[in-house]
């Protein structure tokens, strides 16, 4: 309806739904290698110069006199701009394409602890069912979904503070806003024009697929978004783009889905050095003694680490037969520190010491070796605790909590069994 009300190019597509990937697009007719999938022409694009210009339009038709002021960003202006032509319902002239779009995002984690008024921080209160959820992220999720809560609160006071916005259509339904905001997250493009991105109806129903292969571009000669597939498809196959390599918390996060077998998953274990740090302070303040390094002295590794640009994404994947680069120069400088001498340690000469290490200079074995031996016993202690905590995930998510998406329940469930997977190997 959406593809023919609005003039789409001819395709060899057409909507259907499939047993494990649920709505998606099926090949008409056999598709070659290097064809475009889908042609999204310039009229139909929806830039946020277009969201802007409609808005403005509805405030200077309320009020002749109203300026250009505007000051949202593309994300932004792309979220209003959903918000308002649902608010129009079947006055808005992209009614089928609103119509088109998920009836709520149950399964992205931002939706379900996005609470019921507007909040910088996650709802991890109103219900049973919210408190399961947020007690049932992994650290790393945590902290992203939190980071998106942000994100999304900021999005909505400035939104719902611009002149034009106020003067077209008042931002005052939270609920409708961040269903908004996350159809703006789900379904952007990018254009590659200066970092122009743009909402782009029926290309938005493609799935993705970690064996999909796929160019994008923008035909300037013809004024078309072009995805051209690097794979042959055949008639009835579910045709598949790729949303980028990523793992499953960024995939769940973003866009409320996991893969069965993602070939980027890895174990962040960010959360563990910071813990190791601040118990690290702890414990040097509590010995008080002379000889001891003092919390400022980790502070100021850490500050170094920052600095080297080495501070955090120490990820670990199961393939991994020690630890990698970035977390072995984090607790290579971090975990001496801690250790008791007769005399303090000399922060100046161990970050020289650690920058030889760095540039592959030769070490006295004997500290080398052991400096070698702490840091796999750190990661096979951190990949222990981490075992224990997925264990007891993956009990409670492997059966259906009440009141909750059955989908989102399997989504964390796949997420902590790759947890565990990946920290058993690092165990022995």
């Amino acid at each position: 309806m959406v593809a023919k009300e609005r003039g789409f190019p001819k395709t060899k597509l057409t909507l259907a739904y499939f047993p494990d990937t649920f709505r998606g697009m099926m090949a008409t007719r056999d598709i070659e290698q290097g064809e475009a999938i889908v042609r999204v022409p310039d009229r139909l694009l929806v830039t946020a110069s277009k969201a802007k210009a409609a808005v403005l339009s509805r405030a200077k038709a309320r009020s002749p006199s109203f300026g250009s002021d505007w000051g949202l960003s593309e994300h932004q202006s792309l979220a209003y701009w959903v918000y308002a032509e649902t608010e129009l319902q079947e006055k808005s002239e992209w009614a089928s394409y609103i119509c088109s779009l998920p009836r709520d995002f149950a399964s992205v984690p931002l939706f379900v602890l996005s609470g019921e008024a507007p909040s910088s921080t996650i709802d991890t209160t109103s219900s049973d069912g919210v408190r399961w959820v947020a007690a049932h992220l992994p650290q790393p999720l945590r902290q992203k979904v939190s980071e998106q809560q942000s994100r999304l609160f900021g999005d909505w006071s400035l939104t719902r503070a611009s002149p034009a916005v106020a003067q077209s259509l008042p931002l005052t339904n939270w609920r409708l806003y961040v269903w908004s905001w996350l159809v703006a997250s789900t379904r952007c493009i990018h254009l590659g024009r200066q970092g122009s991105i743009a909402l782009a109806p029926l290309l938005d129903l493609l799935n993705h697929s970690e064996t999909a292969s796929i160019s994008a571009l923008y035909d300037t000669e013809r004024g078309h978004f072009v995805i051209k597939t690097n794979r042959p498809f055949k008639r009835g196959q579910e045709v598949f783009i790729s949303y980028g390599p990523h793992d499953n918390i960024f995939m769940l996060a973003e866009y409320g889905f996991v893969l069965a077998c993602n070939p980027y998953q890895h174990l962040n274990l960010d959360h563990a050095v910071e813990l190791w740090v601040a118990a690290a302070k702890a414990r040097l303040l509590e010995r008080r003694r002379a000889a001891s390094a003092s919390p400022a002295d980790i502070d100021a590794l850490v500050d170094v680490l920052r600095q080297r640009g080495l501070w955090g994404d120490f990820a670990l994947s199961a393939d991994d037969v020690e630890p990698p680069y970035r977390l072995q120069a984090a607790l290579r400088l971090l975990l001496p520190a801690e250790s008791r001498q007769e005399q303090r340690p000399n922060p100046k000469r161990a970050i020289a010491q650690w920058e030889r290490w760095r540039r592959g200079e030769p070490e006295a074995a004997a500290s080398s070796s052991a400096l070698h031996s702490a840091v796999a016993s750190w990661t096979r202690a951190a990949c222990q605790g981490i075992l224990s905590v997925s264990d007891r995930m993956i009990r409670d998510t492997s059966q259906h909590s009440a009141g909750l998406d059955a989908f989102l329940v399997h989504c964390l469930h796949t997420v902590w069994r790759e947890i565990s997977a990946i920290a058993a190997c690092h165990c022995a």
